[in-house]
């Protein structure tokens, strides 16, 4: 979804006919992002009845974010780690509000969105859902929702943009920074040094999957979708990118003094992570139902699928270029005895199950989505073997 601009503070009140029934039982929070300093921010939290904790989940999920991060400023309130998550507790006493002091983290694990991703410009693309949590109100452990109405305020004269949230969910990066966003088919924020041939290669790329995804399911997006890619790290050797496609937006990082030698291997990596990203954001393009939290081979494996296609039918990649990447999964997917209980069991292993049906993914895809839709359910196995059934087709393999 299209992030909206504000120079001052921003006001989202994150809720959507499909989270009502769910809110009901939310506890109603005011939750306040302020950019304090060009490292800092300041998160405070009033909650609209007493809690005895505020459960952030599980700690090894980031890595070390809050410990190294997070400075608790709220008297009496400390951040205490039990049974693996992280719970912003007052020892069993009842507590109404919480401010937490919030630094520069740049580090981030592998399946894991990362915290902050800074601009060379001195911008930062700070991730929402870190802030969200579960409250505990009477010491059973017991957990409730918590319903967050967020306001943001950026440093005199910054530039704020936020994600557009349709659910309770804090789901998405907000920008902080002195960029203004692109005009055309996104909006892009794009570090200052970005390489002249990675930026038209992303920009290119995000073009023509879209409109072929577009074509493919039979659906437009609501609005266009925005783009924030961060720079750094050209000390560093190799290359790495990291991608997010969530809150309607796609962030991404890029890192490595590879980046600065344009070559066709770099492209068609560059091309792949982009179509990829670009897929889950149609995955995410219905009404209702959609990604589950269950079986992520299929939303990841299918997105994988999905980019290929997207990328021999666009004209980016030649027939042969997508059957040699097709190839690579299905040898790495061999590697892992064919099992999609890993991370990268979930690309190469869910990959290989979408190339083995035989209904071309494209196909299968747009039934699905019309599927989760229609129901509210969200994408599953079973889904698909009750697709497969409907068309006639049977699943080449058992899914376990």
């Amino acid at each position: 979804m299209m992030l909206c601009r504000r120079l001052a503070s921003l006001a989202i009140l994150a809720m959507s006919s499909m989270s009502n029934v769910w809110a009901l039982d939310a506890l109603p929070t005011r939750l306040t992002l302020t950019h304090t300093a060009t490292d800092t921010w300041r998160a405070d939290y009033v909650m609209a009845e007493p809690v005895t904790a505020i459960d952030f989940g599980a700690a090894a999920q980031v890595l070390e974010f809050r410990k190294k991060a997070w400075r608790v400023l709220t008297p009496g309130v400390t951040l205490v780690e039990r049974d693996g998550k992280e719970l912003a507790s007052a020892g069993g006493k009842p507590f109404t509000t919480l401010s937490v002091e919030i630094g520069t983290y740049k580090p981030f694990a592998q399946g894991s969105y990362a915290a902050i991703n800074r601009f060379s410009d001195g911008g930062s693309a700070f991730y929402l859902g870190f802030l969200q949590g579960m409250v505990h109100q009477d010491g059973s452990g017991a957990e409730r929702d918590m319903l967050p109405t967020l306001t943001m305020h950026g440093l005199a004269g910054e530039t704020v943009l936020w994600p557009t949230l349709r659910t309770p969910d804090l789901d998405g990066y907000a920008y902080f920074g002195p960029a203004k966003p692109g005009a055309g088919l996104t909006n892009l924020i794009l570090d200052p040094q970005t390489p002249n041939w990675l930026a038209q290669v992303m920009i290119e790329t995000s073009a023509k999957v879209s409109q072929y995804y577009t074509t493919a399911f039979g659906r437009t997006l609501e609005r266009p979708v925005p783009i924030l890619i961060a720079v750094g790290g050209f000390d560093s050797s190799g290359f790495s990118m990291k991608g997010g496609a969530l809150g309607g937006q796609v962030v991404y990082r890029v890192e490595g003094n590879s980046l600065k030698k344009d070559s066709p291997a770099m492209r068609d990596m560059v091309r792949m992570i982009v179509a990829h990203e670009m897929a889950h954001i149609w995955q995410r393009n219905v009404l209702r139902g959609g990604v589950g939290e269950g079986e992520p081979w299929i939303h990841e494996g299918g997105a994988e699928s999905l980019a290929i296609a997207a990328l021999e039918h666009s004209g980016i990649w030649s027939a042969p270029q997508a059957r040699q990447h097709a190839d690579k999964l299905l040898a790495e997917c061999g590697q892992l005895d064919h099992a999609v209980l890993s991370y990268r069991g979930w690309y190469a292993c869910g990959f290989q199950r979408f190339h083995d049906y035989p209904l071309a993914s494209p196909q299968l895809w747009k039934a699905m989505m019309a599927a989760t839709e229609q129901s509210g359910a969200v994408y599953s196995s079973t889904m698909i073997e009750t697709i497969l059934a409907a068309s006639g087709s049977a699943p080449a393999q058992a899914i376990p």
